[in-house]
C-alpha cells in the first residue's frame, strides 16, 4: 500500500495566516484575536508586532488592528498577470514614447490608487514612484479619476481619513475636490497641479470595468515645465481616448464609439 505524503504545519505560521484572513474582514483588537481564533494574548501580540514592523498591518487610534500597505507587496505578481495590466501596458508605453512623461497605471484598493504599473518615456528625469506605492486620493492624477466613480459620501470619508492630522484643511480639501471630480465627469480627465509634490503635474483619466464602474485609472506624471496649464486640455484629452480604449479592451460598452485615430498616432511631446 502508498503511503500518503505527510503533511507539515508550522503552527505559529497557522495562526500568522489566520490572523491576517481575519484582518481581510475587519478592524480586530488582541482580544478580539484571542476569542474568534483562539490564539492565546501574549502568542497574538508577538505575531502582531512582528508583522507591523514589516507594515503587514497597522495599529489604529481605537487600539484595534488592520491590514497595511505592506500586503499590497504580496499581491504585486497577481497584479502583473492581471488582464488589466497586460491590456494597459502597449497603451502606456505609447502614450509616452518619445515624451518626458511617465505613464502610471493604478487601481482601488480600499478607496486608495495603488500603482500597478509603470512605463518611463525617453526624457531624462526619473520619478522615484514604484509599483504598490499608494498615492492620497485627493492629491493625485489618479485617485482623482478613480474619485470621478465615487459617491459623495465615500469621497468625504476618505479624505477626512487622509486629513487627520490637519483638520483645519479638510473643509477647504473637500471643496476642491468635488470641483475636481466634476471637472473629471465633465471633461474626462482629472488634473493635480504641483499640490502634492512643489514642481510636479500629473493628469489622470479613469478605467471602467465591463460593469462600467470605474475601478482604476492611468495617469502622465511630469515637471511642470515639461507640461504647462496650457497643454492640459490636449493631454487630457489624449489620457481620456487612452482609458477609454483600455476599458473598451476590457468590456465596457460606452455609448458612444472610440474615436478612430489611435493615441499613439498623436504627439504628445512638450
Amino acid at each position: 500500500m502508498k503511503k500518503q505524503p505527510k503533511e507539515y504545519s508550522v503552527p505559529a505560521i497557522d495562526k500568522t495566516v489566520a490572523i491576517l484572513n481575519a484582518l481581510t474582514e475587519r478592524q480586530l483588537s488582541i482580544q478580539d484575536i484571542h476569542s474568534t481564533l483562539n490564539v492565546p494574548k501574549s502568542t497574538a501580540f508577538v505575531i502582531l508586532n512582528t508583522l507591523e514592523q514589516y507594515s503587514l498591518i497597522q495599529k489604529t487610534p481605537e487600539g484595534k488592528y488592520r491590514l497595511g500597505h505592506g500586503v499590497l507587496r504580496w499581491g504585486i505578481g497577481y497584479m502583473k498577470s492581471m488582464d488589466l495590466v497586460s491590456i494597459a501596458r502597449p497603451h502606456l508605453e505609447r502614450l509616452v514614447a518619445d515624451t518626458p512623461y511617465t505613464a502610471h497605471l493604478a487601481v482601488a484598493e480600499k478607496d486608495k490608487p495603488v500603482y500597478v504599473d509603470k512605463v518611463e518615456g525617453s526624457g531624462f528625469v526619473r520619478f522615484a514612484t514604484k509599483i504598490g506605492q499608494t498615492q492620497p486620493l485627493h492629491q493625485s492624477g489618479v485617485g482623482k479619476a478613480i474619485a470621478s466613480g465615487m459617491t459623495p459620501e465615500e469621497i468625504e470619508h476618505v479624505v477626512r481619513a487622509e486629513l487627520e492630522a490637519a483638520p483645519d484643511k479638510i473643509s477647504k480639501a473637500l471643496d476642491k475636490m468635488m470641483e475636481d471630480v466634476r471637472h473629471v465627469q465633465q471633461y474626462g480627465y482629472s488634473i493635480e497641479d504641483e499640490e502634492f509634490e512643489e514642481g510636479i503635474r500629473c493628469i489622470g483619466a479613469p478605467i471602467r470595468g465591463e460593469n462600467g464602474q470605474v475601478f482604476a485609472s492611468i495617469s502622465i506624471t511630469s515637471l511642470n515645465k515639461d507640461l504647462p496649464a496650457t497643454k492640459y486640455q490636449q493631454i487630457g484629452n489624449l489620457l481620456k481616448s487612452t482609458a477609454d480604449r483600455i476599458s473598451a479592451e476590457l468590456g465596457y460598452l460606452p455609448d458612444e464609439a472610440l474615436p478612430g485615430e489611435a493615441p499613439g498616432n498623436q504627439s504628445t511631446r512638450s
